[in-house]
């Protein structure tokens, strides 16, 4: 079974078109896409509902099935009616391919703790909230058990947010411009191998400080006690393309796909290859491979 994993385009439906292309090319069978939240920006384009029609038909033409997840700037209330795509907020479904069977369950949105401006997110939930809390792990715990009734191979938990403590570690999230500036900056200077002045040592030190975990608490009480085989997340686009295990759980932040925040680290997606007996993935970029670095910056920046 092959899976293709992506979340937060933010309405680019360029960077989907060079994706649709790029999944044609290194796919033969049609894959299962999972997107995990993000899939527009509701509170700043009038053309919200527009790109998403756009982006998930796109998708949908290249897919087997595709299953999607509103996060934070999306809508909670976001349907899409194109027949082979699935909505997994609070929902399960057992899919079936090459003799595995995979079952899938899903939670949309993401903590108001981990935004900076809640204004810019329609779709969040306040787990500081013994009721809130209480009602998202109910939630889940009702998808997973559905789900261990049909003995599926391969457990898959999809939500926007991170699990607290794996690959959540960043800067409160925010689209402002002088944060987007101030984090590409940072990354030429990785890149370049820029040597700092000790007052930027300092000033690089103080950064660190202020970076915090700002994943759900509720998802990481949900995965210890379930362990689902895999979890696919986003959201938090400094850890994207991290993976991590921890126990039974192979961990995957697979923001972001479209180019914003980071444009130097952005454009990745997953791809994951489930056989009976083994789970083989690898991130990959839709940029061209072992492409100069000047003609990176040339065409991409």
């Amino acid at each position: 079974m092959d899976i293709i994993a992506i979340s937060d385009i933010y309405s680019d439906t360029k960077i989907i078109q060079e994706f649709t292309e790029l999944i044609k090319q290194i796919i033969n069978n049609k894959p299962i896409i999972i997107i995990a939240g993000d899939i527009g920006i509701k509170t700043a384009s009038h053309r919200y509902q527009q790109s998403i029609n756009e982006i998930t038909y796109s998708l949908s033409k290249i897919s087997k099935q595709m299953f999607y997840i509103p996060g934070d700037s999306d809508i909670k209330e976001l349907e899409i009616t194109v027949p082979n795509v699935k909505n997994l907020d609070r929902q399960n479904y057992i899919v079936k391919d090459d003799e595995i069977k995979v079952g899938l369950l899903g939670l949309g949105g993401a903590p108001s703790h981990s935004m900076r401006n809640t204004d810019l997110s329609p779709y969040l939930w306040d787990e500081s909230i013994p009721i809130v809390k209480e009602n998202l792990m109910t939630e889940l715990k009702i998808q997973i058990e559905k789900i261990a009734q049909e003995n599926p191979d391969y457990i898959i938990l999809v939500t926007h947010s991170p699990p607290y403590g794996i690959a959540d570690r960043s800067k409160p999230i925010t689209l402002h411009e002088t944060h987007v500036l101030e984090d590409i900056l940072e990354e030429l200077k990785g890149e370049i191998k820029i040597e700092e002045t000790e007052a930027k040592e300092k000033e690089k030190t103080k950064k660190v400080t202020s970076i915090r975990h700002l994943g759900s608490r509720v998802i990481c009480d949900f995965i210890k006690y379930y362990k689902p085989d895999i979890h696919i997340f986003g959201h938090v686009h400094k850890e994207g393309g991290k993976t991590e295990t921890e126990g039974a759980t192979k961990f995957f932040n697979v923001s972001h796909l479209s180019p914003l925040p980071y444009k130097l680290t952005g454009r990745k997606f997953l791809q994951i290859r489930l056989t009976k007996e083994t789970i083989s993935y690898s991130f990959r970029h839709v940029v061209a491979e072992n492409i100069p670095f000047d003609s990176f910056i040339d065409n991409y920046l």
